[in-house]
């Protein structure tokens, strides 16, 4: 055997430890994210972002659905803790659609209205839901009806923290904890709240590059590849490369800001 094999298989031996490494700390990244998962099921995008957002300032991950098919989508894929869902979902009056989705899941499911006749509280909560909230729903409130319903040990939400990064989805900025703000263009920012609004959940490069950049995927698309590696630039400096992980062959992962 000569030296150049020999030194080409301790290469392929060590490249196989660090490989076998990256993956083990991958895994931990991702235990470390599972927290409290929470539907939210709205045909207002805007609205949605916002209590997204607001909600991950108390540890807690939420999927967005924008249609009631979404919605049940979501609930048939997923382990959730709680459900948001507004009564009226585009076409779709969800209330009496829910014994369809209590068949499916034993999430609380809290309605979300701009109706304030009682006959459909009543009847809403015949079918099966848990709660009733009127708009417009505070930030507060929200989180004050999911502390009442999250009833699962070590589901407690913890108060907002000051000294965190926060990614304000109305005014399209991502703030540090002293309050300046860090510059993205438009397609990093776009990338980083798609990625920030399911922290944990693996998100493939054909959902990112629709959801982005509102266009298919094709083979030898590196869009979104090349996205994550300038966001990764620009956070690396203050948060290292680790906010975002790659899944081989499938996509990313955002697992949140250190000590958010």
């Amino acid at each position: 055997m000569t030296s150049a094999t020999m030194r080409a298989q301790r290469g392929g031996v060590e490249a196989g430890v660090v490989e076998r490494e990256k993956r083990a700390e991958d895994q931990a990244l991702l235990g470390q994210a599972m927290m409290p998962l929470v539907l939210l099921a709205d045909d207002e995008r805007e609205l949605t972002d916002e209590m997204a957002a607001y909600l991950a300032r108390y540890g807690l991950r939420t999927i967005v659905a924008n249609s009631f098919a979404a919605a049940v989508a979501v609930v048939e894929t997923h382990r959730l803790d709680a459900i948001i869902l507004d009564q009226r979902l585009g076409p779709v009056d969800t209330l009496p659609h829910l014994p369809e989705l209590r068949a499916r899941t034993e999430a609380p499911i809290l309605i979300v209205t701009g109706n304030r006749e009682e006959t459909d509280r009543v009847l809403g909560l015949e079918l099966g839901a848990d709660d009733f909230l009127v708009k417009p729903v505070s930030g507060r409130e929200l989180v004050a009806r999911l502390r009442a319903r999250i009833r699962r040990p070590g589901n407690a939400l913890p108060a907002p923290r000051r000294d965190r990064w926060r990614l304000q989805a109305v005014e399209r900025r991502l703030v540090r904890p002293d309050g300046s703000q860090l510059e993205l263009t438009g397609a990093e920012f776009d990338l980083l709240a798609v990625l920030a609004a399911m922290p944990g959940e693996v998100q493939t490069r054909e959902a990112l590059t629709q959801q982005v950049f509102r266009r298919a995927w094709r083979p030898g698309d590196r869009a979104v590849d090349n996205a994550v590696l300038h966001l990764r630039q620009k956070l690396a400096p203050e948060l290292g490369e680790r906010c975002i992980i790659t899944i081989r062959q499938v996509g990313y992962v955002f697992i949140g800001f250190p000590n958010s």
